[in-house]
């Protein structure tokens, strides 16, 4: 039943191909402003705190299809919409699990996006320009489990702020809060590495650098050996510890619904 959403999903999403296309556009547009960002931070240099301009580059390429990806998914404010209209109401009288049937429903738009967006343009950039790439096979292994622990990781922790919504409908600020929180501990933007000492402990103590540092260190090689374990087992147990977090506030969340206005 679950991957008949995601059917319906993928099929949804290649009706709006125009989308696809902005889409990609705009990842262009955010590649070209991150390169020349960090080309003018190096100045010149070929290493900057031990990594290479090469691999920089590699880190930036994979950061922003990690972010395309992850995008791709249900927003906030589309958990929020259906509990301010009172669709929430209708998901809950159907025989499903719904925040199973979120996951399996971001499965297919997900998968559109990467087979018509992020494969052909990123399979292009990496063909193209001198960047870092996984050397070997299990490290590529390692970076794709890396990188769906971060995608689940976060789904959670995303869903979690949304079912906030039941109690204060309104949620604007906690959105604000969570994407605040996404882009500066995680490492999409900045590599946790640049971070000054004091912000680089408070990260690696957050769930944060789970979703996009971990993955992104693995595919250019600065995260390997007894490390890389470390930082694999530090995301199944963030995973572990906020899917308890989603199943909890649903429970409590299917038990309150408010819908404003009726």
């Amino acid at each position: 039943m679950y991957w008949e959403f995601s059917r319906k999903s993928f099929q949804r999403a290649a009706a709006y191909r125009f989308d696809a296309w902005i889409r990609v556009i705009s990842n262009i547009m955010l590649l070209f402003m991150w390169g020349f960002i960090w080309y003018g931070l190096y100045g010149g240099q070929d290493t900057v705190e031990g990594v290479s301009f090469e691999a920089m580059l590699g880190y930036i390429l994979i950061s922003q299809a990690l972010q395309g990806i992850h995008g791709a998914g249900t927003p906030l404010w589309e958990i929020q919409e259906r509990v301010r209209t009172g669709d929430i109401a209708m998901e809950l009288l159907r025989p499903y699990d719904y925040p199973l049937r979120m996951l399996f429903s971001d499965f297919g738009s997900i998968a559109f996006y990467f087979l018509t967006a992020i494969l052909p343009l990123y399979g292009l950039l990496f063909y193209l320009l001198d960047t870092t790439l996984p050397s070997s096979l299990y490290q590529w292994s390692m970076f794709v489990v890396s990188a769906v622990l971060g995608y689940l990781l976060r789904y959670c922790i995303e869903l979690t702020f949304g079912l906030f919504s039941f109690w204060l409908v309104e949620t604007g600020g906690v959105e604000d809060i969570f994407y605040f929180s996404i882009s500066l501990f995680s490492g999409s933007v900045i590599p946790l590495w640049f971070f000054p000492g004091w912000l680089a402990t408070l990260a690696g103590w957050l769930p944060f650098q789970a979703i996009f540092f971990v993955p992104n260190s693995i595919f250019i090689g600065e995260l390997t050996g007894q490390a890389l374990i470390h930082a694999l087992l530090g995301q199944v147990m963030w995973l572990i510890v906020f899917y308890a977090v989603l199943r909890y506030v649903w429970l409590k969340a299917s038990r309150k619904v408010v819908v404003q206005g009726g």
